[in-house]
């Protein structure tokens, strides 16, 4: 700093005597400046510390999943909810679900806005329009935002037909995802490999739901198993694996 000042002043057409008083009194004023900033260092290091607590903690706080809403007619897309219902992630199980998701604007948005855009998205709605099935799966931590999002999609579901909801736990999430599947079409995949143990999750992954559906009929029947009653109405929590219908369809 001594030195940008008299490198300054050395250009200046003054008498010494003014130049001499005049760096006085700039150095004075100059260390009051750096005295004051230094004293207030501490206040100014536990603020900047206060404010970058805040944001990293309200970051992880929203960018923490603590539920799941798996979507499957062919298509399989996932959401990750946050614990202010937001979306914060989008995933896709298969070819159709990847051009869905790249389709969809859902990112950050609350969930049940999300579901209504899935199932009023065009692909979506010509294949509900064609009798294909759709299951919506909610999987959560914690057990109170899980009923109330089950609750939300049941709403969301209700003015569309072949559209099914329900509820699953983590175990079952895993077991999905370690096949490469989404939550609802794992669901279906246990149940056709119970009578067809050749089935594959690849078979799987590319079949609609009302497909997959038809197939497990299709071998119940040649077993000579009644197939269940279907649309017990019945609303599902906390991974029991009961649904409720929507509109005309089967039960899943």
């Amino acid at each position: 700093m001594k030195d940008r000042f008299k490198e300054v002043f050395d250009q200046v057409q003054a008498s010494e005597e003014l130049k001499d008083r005049t760096k006085s009194f700039l150095a004075k004023r100059t260390r009051r400046y750096t005295s004051r900033a230094w004293s207030n260092y501490p206040l100014l290091i536990s603020t900047a510390a206060c404010l970058l607590f805040m944001v990293m903690g309200g970051h992880w706080l929203y960018f923490t999943q603590t539920a799941k809403i798996s979507v499957d007619v062919n298509p399989s897309i996932e959401l990750g909810i946050n614990r202010f219902d937001r979306v914060i992630s989008v995933g896709a199980f298969n070819e159709d679900g990847r051009e869905l998701a790249d389709a969809l604007k859902i990112r950050y948005i609350n969930y049940v806005e999300a579901v209504n855009q899935i199932l009023e998205s065009e692909s979506v709605a010509a294949l509900l329009s064609g009798d294909e099935i759709m299951v919506i799966t909610v999987i959560g931590e914690k057990e109170r935002q899980s009923v109330r999002i089950l609750s939300g999609v049941e709403s969301c579901a209700a003015g569309h037909q072949n559209t099914y909801c329900y509820s699953a736990n983590a175990e079952e999430v895993h077991g999905a995802h370690q096949m490469g599947l989404s939550c609802g079409k794992y669901r279906v995949f246990l149940e056709l490999q119970a009578l067809d143990p050749d089935v594959t999750p690849e078979e799987i992954r590319g079949m609609t739901m009302r497909e997959i559906r038809e197939r497990i009929a299709s071998l119940q029947a040649e077993n000579g198993e009644s197939v269940p009653s279907q649309g017990t109405g019945e609303r599902g929590h906390h991974g029991a694996g009961h649904g409720r219908r929507n509109g005309r369809g089967h039960h899943q």
